[in-house]
């Protein structure tokens, strides 16, 4: 458990962004602070794992609800016909989930994790070629 100290510290150190509404796509995340050059903006409070399962067995699975399969679709990223979730809960969805598509981005990623391609400034709103991950083929 964190102890007060701590909270500030990441508060000061670790915190650069948060989520609001995008003229891009329904929600996007937007910088608070300046972001500096190679930094990760949502450096993970926990080790994460991903693994794969089988598309057709979510896309052919009439017990669970197409609005929950649309959610899979949104926010894993297919690749050799898997899509690929964390290994905790997708209620449990960071930040960066929620990083909207550009083709002139301002981070890239790197093995789940993004860096900032530039600085970017205060109130930018934070965006990666989806294409770059498989995520989608844009």
């Amino acid at each position: 458990m964190n102890t007060p100290q701590q909270i500030i510290e990441s508060l000061k150190e670790k915190i650069f962004c948060r989520l609001m509404s995008s003229p891009i796509s329904g929600v996007g995340v937007f910088s608070i602070k300046k972001i500096p050059k190679e930094i990760n903006p949502f450096p993970e409070t926990r080790p994460t794992q991903f693994f794969g399962v089988l598309a057709d067995l979510i896309h052919n699975d009439h017990d669970i609800p197409d609005t929950v399969k649309k959610l899979v679709v949104d926010m894993c990223p297919e690749e050799d016909g898997s899509f690929w979730f964390p290994d905790y809960s997708l209620n449990e969805l960071g930040i960066g989930y929620f990083i909207n598509h550009s083709k002139t981005p301002n981070l890239r990623e790197e093995d789940g994790d993004f860096f900032a391609l530039r600085d970017i400034e205060p109130g930018e709103e934070m965006t990666v070629d989806y294409s770059t991950y498989g995520a989608l083929n844009l």
